[in-house]
């Protein structure tokens, strides 16, 4: 029986339905993928910054009204151009996670070094 179950689990696994995807579908996820981890890394690094810098995200806070600029700033920052070059450089399924690591921690590193350079 428990057998029979790890069977059935091991068929509905994502690994296993991405393998069987089609290559179009597969290149679609990792672009999504690709996407998805640069807004989330510059998110996260402008709300680290900006509490670094001046403490909490609170409503009427400095804090905030960084995280407000720095949005604007990410907006215009060309973040598609990221995710498409790593896209490029990151399209082999089963490396995708080790190179995007470095090329994700590039973007930060110069995220931060680009909200450094415009703070007053």
């Amino acid at each position: 029986m428990v057998a029979s179950l790890f069977a059935i689990a091991s068929t509905l696994s994502p690994a296993n339905a991405q393998s069987r995807r089609p290559a179009a579908a597969q290149e679609t996820n990792t672009a999504s993928a690709s996407l998805y981890a640069v807004n989330a890394a510059s998110l996260a690094t402008a709300m680290t910054y900006c509490m670094k810098v001046h403490g909490p995200l609170r409503v009427g806070s400095r804090g905030e009204a960084c995280f407000r600029e720095a949005r604007n700033l990410l907006a215009s920052y060309g973040l598609k151009t990221h995710a498409a070059r790593i896209e490029q450089a990151c399209h082999e399924p089963a490396q995708f996670n080790t190179c995007i690591t470095p090329q994700i921690g590039r973007l930060v590193m110069e995220l931060n070094a680009h909200l450094d350079e415009r703070r007053p």
